[in-house]
C-alpha cells in the first residue's frame, strides 16, 4: 500500500499582523488564535523551535550569518502560514539598536484607551512597535500614558478585563493631570520615536540631540514605575529624576556619592584632617544618603538578574 505524505496547508486562522504591530504581539496573536504556545507554532511550520526563544523585535538586526538564514526563513514561512507577503512580516520589525528597545519582560506598555476601544470594537488589541521603545510612555493618538499590561496565564476574562481597564485608566488620568508637561520635550520626544520608528539615521542639532542621547537609551526601566519616571522628566519637575538618572548610570559595582543625586560631576570633600590642629569634626549624615545606598542595592539585584536572564 502506498502512504501519499499530506501537503503542507496554511494555518487555519489567517491573524494578519496589524499596522505598526511589534513583532511579538502579532505572533501571539497567531498562537492564541490557534489555542497553542509559540514552540509548538513553530514546530507545526517547520521552524527551528530554537527561534521560538528568540529576542526577533529588531528582526535580522544584529545576528550572525546563521542566524540571519534562520529567520529569514521563518519569515516566508510565516508569511505563507497567513497567506501574506514577506513585506508584512518585515513591517514588524524595528531596525533600530539594541539599546532603544526594552527588555524582552518589560515589553507589555498599553494604551488603555486604544485597548478599551479594540475590545468595545470588537478588534483584537495589539502592542504598538513604539510602545516597546525605551523612549516611549505615552500614546500620542489619545495623549495618554501608557499602563502596564498585567501578568496572567492565557487570555483575560472579561470581568478582569474590566476591572484591569478600570484601574489603569483612572491611574493614567491622575498621572496626567497631575503633572505641567513641557510642550517642547513632548514634541522632541513625538519626533524622536517617529525617527526610531523609520530608522532614520539623521542626527539632530543642540538640545534635541541632547534630548535624543538621554531619553533613546534610558534605564528608567529600573524604576519601581518607568511610566511616572518618564512622566516626570518630561514635567517642569524634571530636575527630580536626574538623581535617579545618575545613579543607574553608574558602572556598578562603584559606590554612590552625594553627587549622584545631581548630574553635576563630582567635587572633593573637605579634608578631615586640619594641620596643627588634629581631626576636624565629624560631619552628620544627610538622611538621603542611607536612601541611596538602599537604593543602589536594591538596583544592583536587579541589574544582576537582568543580566542572568
Amino acid at each position: 500500500m502506498t502512504v501519499h505524505a499530506l501537503e503542507p496547508q496554511p494555518l487555519a486562522f489567517r491573524v494578519r499582523p496589524q499596522a505598526d504591530e511589534c513583532f511579538d504581539s502579532w505572533i501571539d496573536r497567531v498562537a492564541a488564535a490557534h489555542e497553542t504556545t509559540r514552540p509548538a507554532l513553530f514546530r507545526h511550520l517547520g521552524l527551528e523551535t530554537g527561534l521560538a526563544s528568540m529576542d526577533l523585535a529588531r528582526g535580522t538586526c544584529g545576528l550572525a550569518n546563521e542566524q540571519y538564514f534562520a529567520v529569514y526563513q521563518m519569515i516566508g514561512q510565516l508569511a505563507w502560514a497567513v497567506q501574506i507577503e514577506p513585506q508584512q512580516v518585515e513591517g514588524t520589525f524595528l531596525n533600530v539598536e539594541a539599546s532603544a528597545v526594552l527588555p524582552r519582560r518589560q515589553r507589555q506598555y498599553v494604551c488603555p484607551r486604544c485597548w478599551q476601544q479594540a475590545w468595545q470594537d470588537g478588534r483584537a488589541p495589539i502592542i504598538r512597535k513604539e510602545w516597546i521603545l525605551r523612549m516611549s510612555w505615552r500614546c500620542r493618538h489619545h495623549d495618554f500614558p501608557l499602563c502596564r499590561l498585567p501578568a496572567v496565564e492565557g487570555m483575560m476574562s472579561e470581568r478582569a478585563r474590566r476591572a484591569w481597564i478600570d484601574r489603569a485608566l483612572a491611574k493614567a488620568e491622575n498621572l496626567r493631570q497631575g503633572l505641567d508637561y513641557r510642550p517642547r520635550l513632548i514634541e522632541w520626544n513625538a519626533e524622536g520615536l517617529d525617527r526610531l520608528v523609520r530608522a532614520s539615521r539623521k542626527r539632530c542639532k543642540g538640545e534635541k540631540q541632547a534630548y535624543v542621547d538621554r531619553f533613546q537609551a534610558n534605564l528608567f526601566h529600573f524604576a519601581r514605575d518607568r511610566i511616572a519616571m518618564l512622566a516626570l522628566a518630561h514635567s517642569r519637575l524634571g530636575k527630580a529624576t536626574w538623581g535617579f538618572e545618575r545613579l543607574v548610570s553608574l558602572d556598578l559595582p562603584e559606590h554612590p556619592r552625594r553627587e549622584a543625586m545631581t548630574l553635576r560631576p563630582p567635587t572633593p570633600s573637605p579634608r578631615s584632617w586640619r594641620i596643627g590642629k588634629g581631626r576636624g569634626p565629624l560631619r552628620r549624615y544627610d538622611g538621603n544618603v542611607l536612601d541611596l545606598v538602599m537604593t543602589y542595592a536594591h538596583l544592583r539585584v536587579r541589574r544582576d538578574a537582568h543580566g542572568s536572564s
